[in-house]
């Protein structure tokens, strides 16, 4: 899916040093993961603001689930996205923080899926 796009394009900007565009790419894989979450649940997502605000439902979904340590996982990881997203455009991170941005960004998607479904659409 869409997600997956995101995630194998930013490997390959990563790859070729475009860190703008890895960081992009990195941070759409969550932006979509959110959005295909979303639309199984019946709502749908058109706006930055709205994948910010959807995703504060997710966290406190899993925060009603009793799991702080994931919710706090969670929050971090994407804040983390939502750093790599300001570097599209300020490209002030160095290679390796963009790398492991993109692998926190993989990880939170992966979680999200397991968490929310929909099912065999993860990464």
């Amino acid at each position: 899916g869409m997600a997956q796009d995101f995630r194998a394009k930013a490997w390959v900007h990563l790859e070729q040093g475009d860190l703008p565009q890895a960081s992009n790419k990195a941070w759409g894989l969550v932006a979509e993961t959110v959005k295909a979450i979303s639309a199984h649940h019946g709502g749908f997502i058109h706006s930055h603001r709205a994948i910010v605000s959807v995703a504060n439902e997710l966290f406190r979904l899993v925060g009603n689930a009793g799991d702080a340590e994931t919710r706090r996982w969670i929050n971090a990881a994407f804040l983390t996205a939502r750093g790599l997203h300001t570097n599209c455009y300020e490209n002030e991170m160095r290679e390796n923080t963009v790398r492991g941005g993109l692998i926190s960004c993989e990880r939170l998607s992966q979680r999200l899926y397991e968490l929310f479904g929909p099912a065999g659409h993860s990464p």
